[in-house]
């Protein structure tokens, strides 16, 4: 049963620096203003209002993100119709002393963000949440890890991409299809079939392949293997790490995949690579 509030929940982080709210807001839900000394990611699961960082307001509703940087005053809105309900994670500002310019990167306010993107953020607040509950000896380990990742996703989908979809741009998902495909380049490793990112994104997978052809001039699975090869050769260049390892680092589950997809994108084989590139 749901347990719901109509007052804001203490934020009050563990020494680790790590603590993930899950607030259920009644009607007539009322937040102070309030400031604290940690990085909050806010994440609406269902619901509508206002979420207030200082002297801007952000008009939020289901999956919606929003971002409030640390020492910030703050508050939450309900539409009285539509109380909401989020998940709030709260991470110190201190995990991220270890460089500098990192919080001067880091996104604040309402974040844009294409669905599926909204959804891998969900998934990990979900498990932070599970993470917490644990509360067995690798939860600060496993909590810092993922909060940081979940900064680390956030940044990155910021940052303003050169790709542009030209004569694509008014068609319907197009959007969507770009959002993954900026994901994929960082994220090419994790990859798995096509048919588990059309899933993910709720399209079919004709179009799909349609909208990624035209974006990228390749088929889904040539330019996931090309971004792993791609990194491959990086690895054979500049480590001395083996064969099996960098294969299986880039995404490769077989190395015998990686032999071949090595060859037909590269026309020699990693070993051939590694020696004409390290003399």
């Amino acid at each position: 049963m749901v347990v719901r509030t109509q007052t804001a929940l203490p934020e009050n982080l563990p020494s680790f620096g790590v603590a993930i709210l899950e607030s259920h807001h009644a009607p007539g839900f009322v937040m102070e203003w309030r400031s604290h000394p940690f990085i909050k990611v806010q994440y609406v699961l269902a619901g509508r209002g206002q979420i207030h960082i200082g002297n801007d307001s952000h008009q939020v509703a289901a999956r919606d993100i929003v971002i409030v940087p640390a020492e910030r005053s703050n508050r939450i809105e309900d539409d009285p119709g539509s109380p909401m309900s989020l998940y709030i994670l709260c991470i110190d500002k201190r995990l991220l002393s270890f460089d500098p310019q990192v919080t001067s990167v880091l996104p604040h306010g309402k974040q844009t963000c294409q669905l599926h993107f909204s959804q891998r953020i969900e998934r990990r607040l979900r498990r932070l949440l599970y993470q917490q509950w644990q509360a067995d000896p690798t939860t600060s380990l496993a909590m810092v890890a993922n909060a940081l990742e979940v900064l680390a996703l956030l940044t990155s989908e910021s940052i303003p991409t050169s790709q542009t979809s030209g004569d694509l741009s008014l068609e319907p998902d197009v959007d969507e299809v770009a959002a993954y495909v900026r994901h994929l380049d960082s994220y090419f490793f994790e990859a798995s079939t096509i048919d588990d990112v059309v899933k993910e994104l709720g399209m079919p997978r004709r179009r799909f392949t349609h909208i990624f052809r035209r974006l990228t001039g390749q088929t889904w699975l040539n330019y996931v293997q090309r971004k792993r090869v791609d990194h491959a050769c990086q690895l054979l260049e500049e480590s001395d790490r083996t064969i099996a390892s960098i294969a299986f680092e880039c995404g490769f589950g077989e190395l015998s995949t990686f032999y071949r997809a090595f060859r037909k994108i590269r026309g020699v084989t990693p070993k051939a690579w590694r020696k004409s590139h390290c003399e």
